[in-house]
């Protein structure tokens, strides 16, 4: 009875190690989405939208009065509110989509890093960017006030604190 029991356990304990992968593959690493960054995807998906049905009533709800926008390419020059809109809105719309999304609480404040990818019609837009969104809890629900935007090429150069990892997806567990 007593051998029983150890063998149990000891079949129990290695379990996890009988169902690695063989062949070298690595163990993928699957994110789960957190009930922040499903809230905060679906309101950028909401801006988004606003912007491409030029929804002024939505874009005033969800973009603050004092909203700005900071490119990379032009970095000591923020945009302000009315000029970003005003851009954004000229353009013809196209399609996108959002992923990789980082959300962080800080109180009323949330940052939420993400990739944009950008599907452009007739804009020389590029296809992807990298995009940190600063949004603060307002009476009437949240609204983002300061966006930080860069392109995301080929070309990219790791900055100084970072690790250029070529193969995310490729992490082990």
């Amino acid at each position: 009875m007593k051998t029983s029991i150890i063998l149990l356990l000891l079949a129990i304990a290695a379990g996890p190690a009988l169902a690695q992968p063989t062949g070298g593959r690595p163990n993928r690493i699957v994110p789960t989405v957190t009930r922040t960054v499903h809230m905060f995807s679906e309101l950028e998906n909401q801006w988004l939208d606003a912007v491409q049905s030029r929804d002024q009533a939505a874009l005033d709800k969800i973009v603050a009065p004092n909203f700005e926008l900071r490119s990379a390419l032009q970095a000591g020059t923020p945009t302000p509110r009315a000029e970003s809109l005003k851009q954004a809105l000229a353009l013809p719309p196209f399609d996108s989509s959002i992923g990789k999304m980082a959300a962080h609480e800080y109180g009323d404040t949330i940052i939420v890093s993400f990739e944009w990818k950008l599907k452009p019609s007739k804009a020389a837009l590029p296809e992807r960017m990298f995009v940190v969104d600063t949004w603060r809890q307002a009476e009437a629900g949240w609204q983002v006030v300061t966006r930080y935007i860069a392109p995301i090429g080929d070309n990219a150069k790791s900055p100084p604190g970072a690790v250029m990892d070529p193969n995310p997806s490729q992490k082990k567990m």
